[in-house]
């Protein structure tokens, strides 16, 4: 399946933000948050991994909340900075 694929990248890109989750945890609950969000506001991207990571980040303001979620750093992560 593309979105595999697809959301990939965007899964490793947030891995960062929440460190508590396990790796298999976290790349579950980002693909069940994003999944239509990424086929909805970037399907020209797919199967693409950067481009629809770019392109996620840049419709940040259109995703679901649950997907927006997990483009946000956790207080813990935001405190490390």
């Amino acid at each position: 399946m593309h979105m595999k694929s697809a959301l990939a990248l965007v899964v490793l890109l947030l891995s960062m933000t929440s460190p508590a989750l396990s790796q298999s945890d976290l790349r579950s609950r980002q693909q069940t948050a994003c999944e239509d969000d990424a086929y909805r506001l970037c399907p020209d991207e797919i199967p693409d991994e950067a481009r629809v990571s770019s392109c996620m980040k840049r419709q940040k303001s259109k995703l679901s909340p649950g997907c927006r979620a997990m483009f946000t750093p956790s207080p813990r992560h935001r405190a490390r900075r």
